[in-house]
């Protein structure tokens, strides 16, 4: 007395199969399942949109909020700062220092950093939060040297430094 148990089992199986893809109500059960699939699959997928899942993953990532900005309106502001090392004016330099420094200080309190200034911003950095914190304050410090004293010359090789490093800290925001 041989026993095919493969054959048996396969009989099994098509005999369910066969009984499965004829039934009814299976076909509904199917259709209601995928139903339901796309429903939680839309439920995530705007649970996720509403939550801020991009914010918060920044704020993982890099220990702060990123700043959501147009490029293309930073991207003409930048270059009108950029214009003014074309002049030749000194004066001009001190503006591109100063408005680059405006611009990275609204980025500061778009990112969340609190204070009334700017040096209050930069000091409630916490270390790590920004590679280019260091550049940010000595920037600051040259624009604080150009509002406070009268006589404070500037040379274009500085100023282009100085843009250089407001420049790196656009780039680490992901301004640019």
């Amino acid at each position: 007395m041989n026993i095919d148990i493969i054959g048996a089992a396969y009989e099994g199986i098509s005999g369910v199969a066969d009984f499965l893809s004829g039934s009814i109500l299976f076909a509904f059960i199917k259709f209601f399942l995928f139903a339901y699939s796309i429903v939680l699959l839309a439920d995530i997928v705007m649970m996720l949109i509403l939550r801020g899942v991009s914010s918060d993953l920044k704020k993982t990532l890099y220990g702060t909020d990123r700043p959501f900005l147009s490029r293309s309106v930073m991207l003409k502001r930048w270059e009108k700062i950029a214009v003014r090392l074309e002049s030749g004016n000194p004066s001009q330099y001190k503006v591109a220092i100063l408005e680059a420094d405006a611009l990275a200080d609204e980025i500061l309190l778009g990112i969340g950093y609190n204070g009334s200034n700017m040096t209050e911003r930069l000091s409630s950095i916490q270390e790590g939060q920004l590679e280019t914190k260091s550049l940010l304050e000595d920037a600051h410090a040259i624009r604080n040297r150009i509002v406070h004293e009268k006589d404070f010359v500037i040379e274009r090789d500085e100023t282009e430094r100085l843009l250089g490093e407001y420049r790196e800290f656009f780039d680490e925001v992901e301004l640019f």
